[in-house]
């Protein structure tokens, strides 16, 4: 397998293009990132910038309002 596949499988938690909105208000608007095994990531910003929101939805504890949710490759809906 070549490096380029190894890395899309290494990764162990993706977001793409994850939004959570309360009503009309947008908390969260087109998350994306990638984690893959061994790194270190520190999630930064000030009060009510939507945080915990952000990490509720990477523990899978709220849905999104839309976009994905990865777990090694697989799809989290």
């Amino acid at each position: 397998m070549s490096d380029t596949a190894n890395m899309a499988t290494d990764i162990v938690l993706e977001m793409r293009g994850v939004a959570r909105h309360y009503d009309d208000l947008k908390i969260l608007d087109q998350a994306d990132f990638k984690i893959r095994p061994g790194e270190l990531v520190a999630l930064l910003g000030p009060s009510g910038s939507g945080k915990s929101s952000l990490l509720h939805i990477a523990g899978l504890l709220e849905k999104p309002t839309s976009g994905q949710v990865l777990f090694g490759g697989k799809p989290t809906d």
